[in-house]
């Protein structure tokens, strides 16, 4: 946009006339920008690199665009004008009324720049409008403080304890919903499960009408918790609240893409909400999913790789070269850890690009694609023009089928360092399901590595307790645990919400692609075959690192076991040494 090219230029000036940043600090910034960051602002690049704070860059946008900056506190807001604009027009926007004049409503907005929002505003109210520039962070903490919001907070920090009863419920759990919030309006009840989510960890808020009763669950570490039981009749007007608050007003909502979502601050935590509806026998059943920033792109040594193996990882991707494959079934964290891994190349230098079914989480300095951004149906055809922006590194999640492999075989083997997702149990699977997309041979040259991975539940640190297993189950495993003296469990308390576990980490297994491994690969060994030379190449099992997690006192034995169905079980004592803990 032409206005954003003038405020650009405007800040840069600005910054440096002020003795905030350098002329070379500007010159880098704008380098920064035209080399792989050109869907980011001036300002957010200054501050991702540190030159200059957020208050600093909001500080002089609002200088440029001839509003005042403030700092807000209680004593500025008015509780009688918080009417003056709609709910979740103000949760949308970050667009808090403060006060009024006569005829003119001061409002504090996080983006001042924005001149829509500022005629939006002023439409909405019906009255003449004065902008004052805040730091997000600082609008949402006067939002939480706000006299509309106390009754949501008292609620969620004060639960009766007869809501703690039984395993599974969740501080917004009552008997009886008409009597605690039957008079809340749609808009605030989508507000409130959206905040309780963020707060438990969910990924996901599940909205399910029944014939008499709308069943809303959470989805936290895996696992289903019912958390509201309304009545049926509300299932549209918060379907509705829920379409409102994301901006998708006029929009269908056939599947989950980038288009069907929205970023809002909750709790100060900038989180992205992605939404999909289909209509059932009883009304529409949607699916929220929610990405917390602070979540979505750890850091590789965050993920519960062993020391050795991730040195071992990021050795492979060091090359920036060949074919890397991260293996998994659904719900098992490989987009994350591809997404981490992107997190560990340098973007300046690299034009890193994605292709992936659905852009769960936006990447800073990555350029990401989906079929759906792309406007095609068939991800071989839209992947051909992604080629086309010459990608020195490209990551492949969800989209692969036998088209798409040949093409990253071909790519990998041309130079590129290509990370690709692959449903498969394990790395041998894995392998094997590629050379059937493929051939063995180009598979052979081009395949570096493959990351095979699970995710098990931890151990709620809060009620730990040590615990004997049923004596079937620890006779089953006790020459893969070894002499390990006690087990943990978590016994259950109102942290975990009486699961006994908080948080998930990964297992893991690296096999590289060389010698004896590469050698049964050229041979179109199978699957089994393909385990064992990579056994006997040192490479340890899944298995291996689910019960080294175990004896750490990590996971319980019952999870791993839960989690590791269907996959192979561990070789006798003795039928492969490396595999052992």
């Amino acid at each position: 946009m032409p206005t954003e090219t003038k405020q650009r230029a405007r800040l840069g000036d600005l910054l440096v006339t002020h003795g905030v940043i350098t002329d070379a600090q500007l010159a880098k910034a704008l380098e920064t920008q035209q080399h792989g960051q050109q869907n980011k602002l001036l300002g957010e690049i200054l501050v991702s690199l540190g030159f200059a704070t957020e208050e600093q860059v909001l500080t002089a946008i609002a200088e440029a665009c001839g509003v005042p900056f403030a700092r807000l506190t209680p004593e500025l807001l008015d509780p009688e004008v918080r009417s003056a604009l709609p709910e979740p027009f103000i949760l949308k926007h970050l667009a808090l009324p403060l006060f009024r004049v006569r005829d003119v409503l001061t409002v504090a907005v996080a983006e001042p720049s924005n001149v829509f929002l500022v005629e939006e505003i002023a439409h909405v109210a019906g009255m003449n409008v004065q902008i004052v520039a805040a730091a997000p962070g600082n609008v949402y903490q006067m939002l939480q403080t706000s006299r509309e919001d106390a009754d949501v907070a008292a609620i969620v920090q004060e639960p009766r304890t007869d809501e703690l009863q039984g395993a599974g419920t969740l501080l917004l759990m009552t008997e009886d919903y008409v009597s605690a919030y039957g008079d809340w309006p749609p808009e605030k009840v989508a507000h409130l499960l959206i905040r309780e989510a963020v707060r438990s960890r969910a990924g996901a808020i599940h909205l399910e009408p029944d014939e008499k009763i709308l069943r809303i669950r959470f989805r936290i570490d895996g696992a289903l918790h019912v958390v509201l039981r309304p009545p049926a009749r509300l299932t549209g007007g918060l379907t509705d609240a829920f379409v409102e608050l994301l901006g998708l007003s006029g929009r269908s909502l056939p599947e989950p893409d980038i288009r069907r979502g929205a970023r809002l601050l909750m709790d100060g935590r900038p989180v992205q909400l992605h939404m999909a509806t289909m209509r059932g026998a009883y009304g529409p059943r949607t699916v929220l999913t929610v990405v917390r920033d602070d979540e979505a792109v750890r850091p590789l040594e965050k993920l519960g790789c062993d020391f050795g193996l991730l040195a071992r990882y990021r050795e492979l991707i060091g090359y920036t070269w060949g074919l890397v494959m991260v293996a998994g079934p659904r719900e098992s964290g490989v987009t994350s850890t591809l997404y981490s891994t992107l997190r560990d190349l340098d973007p300046i230098r690299l034009n890193i690009c994605t292709f992936e079914k659905a852009i769960g989480y936006h990447l800073s300095a990555i350029n990401q694609f989906s079929p759906a951004t792309c406007g095609v149906a068939d991800p071989a055809a839209a992947l051909e023009g992604l080629l086309l922006q010459h990608p020195d590194v490209l990551m492949l999640d969800g989209v692969m089928d036998e088209p798409v492999a040949r093409a990253a075989v071909d790519l990998a083997a041309d130079g590129r360092l290509v990370l690709c997702q692959v449903p498969a149990v394990d790395a041998a699977e894995a392998v094997h399901r590629m050379v059937q997309w493929t051939s063995r041979e180009a598979v052979a040259g081009a395949l570096r590595g493959v990351l095979a991975q699970r995710l098990v539940r931890t151990v709620c640190p809060h009620c730990k307790t040590t615990y004997e297993p049923p004596a079937p189950l620890r006779r089953r495993y006790a020459d893969h645990l070894g002499p390990v003296e006690t087990l943990t469990k978590g016994r259950g308390c109102p942290a975990c919400r009486l699961t006994g576990f908080i948080g998930r980490i990964g297992l893991f297994e690296l096999v590289t692609v060389e010698g004896r491994v590469a050698d049964r690969v050229r041979e179109g060994s199978d699957v089994a075959a393909l385990r064992q030379a990579a056994r006997d190449a040192g490479c340890l099992s899944l298995w291996a690192d689910a019960f080294n997690k175990v004896k750490a006192g990590i996971t319980s034995l019952e999870e791993v076991v839960e989690v590791m169905a269907g996959y192979p079980p561990p070789p006798a004592k003795g039928a492969a040494a490396a595999d052992g803990p």
